[in-house]
């Protein structure tokens, strides 16, 4: 077995806020324009009525954006519209952001780099606001996923990993601790990951990536991790990602320097210090000690857990984001067969276990151990035929509006 290695590295959630501008490109407070709120009312009164996604006439990367019957964030985001893509939410603009957009995972890892989804992003608003919007880095999720870290189901938790509290002081001392809320998670009697301070404004989990795309249908990484030399006989991936919400952007700080991330085209060259920040660096702070909110260590008997050294593998997540990593070419088309695959299968599955269902309830001919499968297709396509015959829909043009809303066409 080889040494440890990172097999991949990125962003893996991008919450974006957009704002309003004034003349001088700085952001402002201003209510969403008469004609945009009433189209926007109209869609979601479209939506509301069929209690299902409606489609608008927006559309990015080439998807139909379709508005959601209910918004979020307790009134504070009254529209919700959604692609395969990226989840956008808009503001009435009583609050600050007049809209605010998550992109979905599976699209920031086939974009070729971050730079591609947000300006691709911010094209989308700039053309529905009618102004040039000021795009605020909300939340961000980096992970490093690691080949080779065989002694990691046996680290002791709450001995092998210490924090540091974050604290925005250049006079505060290193306080090398245990102060972090610790979750773990098992599968069976297998220890599959563990988070850190869960709901903080940092956090880190830990996991078994391998075990996890079992059931997540991300079988893309699969083809990233194998296009970067890792075989299956390595044994298992895990993933280290730390999550910054929008107050530890607001406070980052590094050797005595406050960077505070706002701008989210100032996002892509200050990865590195994120994720220093967090994981902190191979060879520490100017100060030669140790450095970064969460190290995994190897204790001693030092009595001073800031002396401890860091673990072998821990170095190595160190070093994450210090390397360029390009995506392999075209890796948006197999990222995109491989999320139509899962769905596929996704659905086969929930129509054998909906299928064998109504045949139990019919019961009769269909029930009969010697039945065969396309006896109950057969029944099936002249009750859903009578069916839709009872509410006056047609099978083709039910299939057409559900590839518009699944996004695999435009209209």
């Amino acid at each position: 077995m080889g040494s440890a290695r990172v097999i991949n590295r990125g962003v893996d959630t991008l919450v974006l806020n957009g704002y309003y501008t004034d003349e001088r490109g700085k952001p402002i407070k201003r209510e969403v324009d008469d004609a945009l709120g009433l189209q926007l009312d109209e869609w979601k009164r479209a939506a509301q009525s069929i209690g299902d996604l409606e489609s608008t006439s927006l559309t990015f990367n080439g998807a139909t954006l379709h508005m959601c019957p209910n918004g979020a964030g307790h009134g504070q985001w009254p529209w919700m519209l959604k692609t395969d893509d990226i989840t956008l939410y808009v503001s009435r603009g009583q609050w600050n952001g007049i809209a605010s957009v998550r992109f979905n995972s599976q699209y920031l890892w086939s974009c070729q780099v971050l730079l591609e989804a947000i300006i691709n992003v911010h094209d989308l608003l700039n053309e529905l606001f009618h102004n040039e919007l000021f795009l605020q880095v909300s939340a961000v999720d980096l992970c490093a996923d690691i080949a080779g870290w065989h002694d990691i189901t046996s680290l002791d938790r709450r001995r092998n990993f210490v924090s540091r509290s974050r604290k925005r002081s250049v006079h505060t001392e290193p306080d090398w601790g245990y102060d972090v809320a610790l979750q773990e998670h098992t599968y069976g009697l297998q220890e599959i990951g563990f988070d850190f301070s869960k709901h903080g404004a940092l956090s880190c989990t830990i996991y078994d990536k391998t075990r996890e795309l079992r059931h997540s249908g991300k079988d893309w990484f699969l083809d990233l991790w194998h296009s970067r030399g890792w075989s299956e006989e390595e044994g298992a991936v895990w993933r280290v990602e730390f999550k910054f919400k929008r107050e530890a952007l607001h406070e980052l700080e590094q050797e005595g320097v406050f960077h505070g991330v706002e701008d989210a085209y100032d996002l892509l060259e200050l990865l590195p210090v994120l994720w220093a920040y967090a994981a902190g660096r191979p060879d520490g702070g100017p100060d030669g000690l140790p450095d970064g909110w969460l190290r995994c260590v190897v204790p001693n008997s030092d009595k001073n857990r800031s002396r401890w050294p860091t673990h072998p593998v821990w170095k190595v997540v160190q070093r994450a984001f210090t390397e360029p990593m390009e995506m392999p070419k075209d890796f948006g088309k197999i990222v995109r067969k491989r999320w139509e695959q899962h769905n596929i299968e996704k659905g086969i599955e929930a129509v054998t276990g909906y299928l064998t269902s109504l045949a139990a309830w019919a019961g009769g001919e269909l029930a009969d151990p010697e039945t065969d499968v396309s006896v109950a297709f057969h029944w099936l396509a002249v009750k859903v035929s009578e069916y839709l015959q009872r509410v006056d829909r047609d099978f083709a043009d039910e299939v057409r509006r559900k590839r518009v809303k699944f996004h695999l066409q435009t209209q």
